[in-house]
C-alpha cells in the first residue's frame, strides 16, 4: 500500500516535469521514466509529442517508445493508435510497436485498419507489426483477416494494394 502511494507521487512528479516546458527537465524525466517508469505515463508522452517541436525531446520520446519492455504498454499503444486524437502520431507509434517487440496479437485488428487506411509509410510499419503478431493468431483469425483485407482492397491506391496483397500472403502462410 505504501509503495503504491510512492508510485503515484512519483508519477505525479514525472508528469509535472514533463509539462514544465523546460528541455533539460523533460529529458531528465524521460531518462528516469526509461529506468523506473510504468506504462501509465505513456498517454502523457503522446500528448507531449503532439505539442512539441523540439527534435531532441521528440527523439528521446521516440527512443523510449521503441525500447518499451512493460507488457502493459502494448494495450496503451494499441489504444492510442486507434484513437483519432493521435492520428498525427500514427507512424511513430506503429513503428514503436514493431521495434519494441511487445506482443500485439490481441490488437491485430487495429493494425490491419492502419494498414488499410493509414498513409503508405504507416501501412508499412503496420505490416511489420502484423507480420510479427501473425504467429500468435489461430488459423481462423488469420483467415478472417485475409477476408477483411481482400474486401477492402477497392479502398486503396495501386501501390498500397500491392502491399496489402503481400500482407494477405504473409498472414495466410504463417
Amino acid at each position: 500500500m505504501e509503495s503504491e502511494k510512492i508510485n503515484k507521487n512519483s508519477l505525479k512528479l514525472q508528469i509535472q516535469s514533463l509539462r514544465s516546458g523546460n528541455r533539460s527537465t523533460i529529458i531528465a524525466t524521460l531518462k528516469e521514466v526509461r529506468s523506473t517508469g510504468n506504462a501509465s505515463i505513456l498517454t502523457e508522452l503522446f500528448d507531449l509529442l503532439l505539442d512539441l517541436e523540439d527534435e531532441q525531446v521528440i527523439g528521446e520520446i521516440t527512443s523510449l517508445l521503441n525500447d518499451l519492455k512493460d507488457k502493459d504498454a502494448a494495450a496503451i499503444l494499441a489504444e492510442a493508435i486507434g484513437n483519432p486524437e493521435y492520428v498525427k502520431l500514427s507512424t511513430i507509434l506503429v513503428a514503436a510497436c514493431w521495434q519494441n517487440r511487445l506482443s500485439y496479437g490481441k490488437y491485430i485488428d487495429t493494425f490491419v485498419e492502419v494498414a488499410i487506411t493509414g498513409e503508405y509509410t504507416t501501412a508499412i510499419e503496420a505490416f511489420s507489426v502484423i507480420e510479427e503478431a501473425a504467429g500468435d493468431l489461430e488459423q481462423d483469425q488469420r483467415e478472417r483477416l485475409g477476408i477483411i483485407i481482400k474486401s477492402r482492397l477497392h479502398e486503396v491506391d495501386n501501390q498500397k494494394k500491392l502491399l496489402l496483397k503481400e500482407l494477405i500472403k504473409v498472414i495466410a502462410n504463417y
